[in-house]
């Protein structure tokens, strides 16, 4: 179905976003395929939101029927209880999405040849080849929130090493934007992303990517990557927060972490940066052995964790992450379906959810959660 841009002035109850609209500060006001109201345009007038993408049919603007108000025309009608294709399901079936991915698979096979060609050759000069290809991926995004929808999306990539060291390498650029890094900083910060798990190179692939549970040995293996990460690093020209964020990115704030225990005032910002968005991209990507968990379980796993992780740095991510999911459909853990309509400051994971029949304020009634985005 095409598209067309719409001053927000022009705007009709019942036109349908295809886009999510965002306020110059980059705060969600609404998801895309949200069904406009009264109440939503004025909302998006308010925060001077100028324009926005809506569906077009052949006869002019799509408009959502009375008895389905918030179905877009890439939604699936839902019967009988059973759920239509997902969120993420409707994002893989996207021309955007697919162009996307293309785009991210080329750019890590490059990025596979430039880290051997930085081991091997022993030259630091593809450092910038390697920037320029997150720049590529980037430049396929429209904002931050999109790019980790994008990513959650990925499916199949053979060398999850080379994929999750380009994903983390993202979202560490999401986050240096978030704190107002400089640009030659987000630079070192993207770096550290991109090299923070070079040690795994030197653990056998099948060790790494084993769907069943490690042996004792297998998993001290597997322990010793930052170690040798480190040892990759030393001896070249780099940035010393990109050695260090190698050596220290499995280290946690309380001193539970490895290789050496850190706590909170040994750990490096950039070390920091990269824990949080390494174990984001693990628990949201698929992997041989489970699918990726829905963002709210990860939020909900981040704040019973909390103890581990730089709290500032956290408490930013956790909560410009979820915002993309206001007004998102979901699927609760007692069958029924309903709309993420608030947030709550105190438990990001467990926000408002309207229903059909029921309104739940999951901060206070902990017997349901979100399982699905839909």
């Amino acid at each position: 179905m095409d598209t067309k841009k719409v001053l927000t002035a022009n705007l009709k109850p019942g036109m349908v976003s295809s886009e999510a609209a965002y306020t110059y500060s980059n705060h969600l006001v609404i998801q895309s395929n949200t069904a406009l109201t009264p109440d939503i345009i004025d909302k998006l007038k308010y925060y001077a939101v100028k324009s926005i993408k809506i569906y077009m049919a052949e006869d002019g603007p799509y408009i959502a029927t009375q008895d389905s108000p918030d179905n877009s025309p890439e939604t699936n009608e839902i019967e009988d209880g059973a759920i239509g294709s997902t969120y993420f399901e409707r994002i893989q079936e996207s021309d955007e999405y697919k162009e996307f991915k293309k785009i991210f698979t080329a750019s890590v096979e490059k990025f596979k040849r430039e880290i051997n060609d930085l081991i091997l050759k022993n030259t630091t000069d593809v450092i910038s080849d390697m920037l320029e290809e997150v720049n590529t991926i980037l430049s396929k995004t429209r904002n931050p929130l999109h790019l980790l929808d994008m990513m959650q999306c990925l499916r199949g990539y053979d060398d999850m090493t080379y994929m999750h060291s380009m994903n983390v390498a993202l979202i560490c650029h999401i986050i240096g934007s978030w704190i107002d890094l400089s640009p030659s900083d987000i630079d070192i910060l993207v770096t550290c992303g991109l090299l923070h798990d070079i040690g795994k190179l030197k653990i056998p692939v099948r060790i790494i990517a084993k769907p069943g549970k490690l042996t004792d040995e297998e998993f001290e293996r597997v322990r010793s990557h930052p170690q040798l990460g480190y040892e990759i690093l030393d001896s070249k020209e780099l940035d010393e927060r990109i050695k260090l964020t190698a050596l220290q990115h499995h280290e946690r704030i309380n001193g539970t972490g490895y290789p050496n225990h850190l706590t909170a005032p040994e750990i490096h910002q950039f070390s920091s940066i990269v824990a949080i968005a390494d174990v984001y991209d693990a628990m949201t990507s698929n992997r041989a052995y489970r699918k990726g968990i829905c963002p709210f379980t990860v939020i909900s796993t981040f704040e019973k964790e909390q103890e581990l992780y730089d709290p500032g740095l956290l408490y930013l991510f956790m909560k410009r992450t979820i915002e993309a999911y206001i007004n998102t459909e979901v699927l609760l853990s007692n069958g029924e379906q309903g709309k993420v309509v608030m947030l709550n400051q105190n438990h990001l994971s467990r926000p408002v959810v309207v229903t059909e029949s029921n309104t739940y304020d999951l901060s206070r009634d902990f017997t349901i959660d979100i399982t699905t985005l839909i």
